[in-house]
């Protein structure tokens, strides 16, 4: 089954979900004259069960068919704990306050209620149902990028060169600032037109280096292809698949890697990178890496990454030289109903992969 089947038929039973608690909730407040307390209880189990029974029997039929009556048995009674657990006490609570505060019919309090958790029930079921959330994500966005443009729109070009211009006027007044760096990984994402833009920053200190040991090695090419930080990319020390030097030119390096982007799904990327060095002082140089071409393996262009920058400082002090760098790409907008859930899963692979590879970068000089 293609992720794109896939990510349909779980939007599909969600829908369908959402409609059996909807009409439950509704025919037993109207018709049964249930207090709304119980009646929300018993809609929320019947679209549970529901979901678990479609889910299982449809959205992922392949690998359900592979476990035992014993298996599926403890499967489901998990995931109607889980879900259960979170859907009914939250379902309860939410629509409670949404009744006080908005005065509002029981359908359309509840209704509220199921949108606000909906995140929460899309995490637990995926632990459950599917081995990772990922799966899910990846359908989502591969089911939304069939209909994206393969190349970034003109607006979003604009609004990355804006970006790209005001963060370079800003790391230029800073270049010789020398204020503490911060040992903590930090990064934000910034929605633009039809695109997102991620901005990272992170440092490091390289002990027992010099200054200019350290940009003679860069400039040599002498770094191994598993530290990508050594000449363009910022943040992938254990996604580059292969790496070669072109070119070199005075203080210019030009070279090729091959990228394997492994956050939501995994692609591979032919990109070639252009890295100019600048010494300013005998205590500071920086490095401004761009990449000048990046080619999606296969011949297609899901929009994960349209553009690629990176900047560095080189900062001699006592017992060795700090190291400052700043990513920023560009990628396509994240789906609106994936959004909640993959944001926060993009920002945190962003960070997880930037700290091993600054920590590479120092081992390398260390060594």
């Amino acid at each position: 089954m293609t992720p794109s089947s896939r990510g349909v038929r779980f939007l599909a039973v969600g829908w369908l979900g959402f409609l059996v608690q909807a009409a439950t909730l509704w025919i037993l407040t109207s018709f049964a004259r249930w207090p709304w307390l119980p009646a929300t209880c018993a809609a929320v189990e019947a679209s549970i069960v529901h979901n678990y029974t479609w889910h299982v029997r449809w959205t992922w039929r392949d690998r359900a068919a592979q476990t035992t009556i014993a298996t599926r048995a403890v499967r489901f009674l998990k995931y109607n704990v889980a879900t259960g657990v979170v859907a009914i006490v939250g379902n309860v609570a939410l629509t409670a306050v949404y009744l006080a505060l908005l005065r509002v019919p029981t359908v359309a309090a509840n209704a509220i209620a199921v949108v606000t958790l909906a995140v929460v029930n899309f995490l637990l079921a995926d632990r459950i149902l599917v081995p990772r959330l990922s799966a899910v994500i990846a359908a989502a966005l591969c089911l939304c990028s069939g209909t994206a443009s393969a190349q970034p729109s003109s607006e979003t070009i604009q609004a990355w060169d804006r970006y790209v211009a005001q963060a370079e006027a800003r790391i230029e007044r800073a270049r010789g600032v020398n204020a503490p760096p911060s040992t903590e990984v930090t990064g934000e994402t910034i929605d633009v037109p039809s695109g997102a833009i991620h901005h990272w920053r992170g440092s490091v200190f390289v002990p027992g280096v010099t200054l200019d040991r350290m940009i003679g090695s860069l400039l040599r090419g002498a770094c191994p292809s598993d530290v990508p930080g050594c000449g363009a990319e910022p943040h992938m020390s254990n996604n580059v698949a292969e790496s070669r030097t072109l070119s070199r030119s005075g203080d210019t390096v030009r070279t090729y890697i091959r990228l394997v982007r492994r956050s939501i799904v995994t692609v591979s990327y032919d990109t070639e990178h252009e890295m100019t060095f600048r010494r300013w002082t005998p205590t500071l140089a920086t490095a401004r890496s761009v990449a000048m071409s990046i080619r999606e393996v296969g011949g297609a262009d899901h929009g994960f990454l349209w553009r690629l920058n990176s900047y560095w400082r080189y900062r001699q002090v006592a017992g060795g030289v700090i190291v400052e760098l700043e990513s920023i790409t560009l990628s396509r907008s994240i789906p609106g109903v994936v959004r909640p859930v993959a944001l926060p899963i993009v920002q945190h692979i962003a960070r997880e992969s930037m700290a091993p590879t600054l920590d590479a970068f120092r081992a390398r000089f260390e060594s």
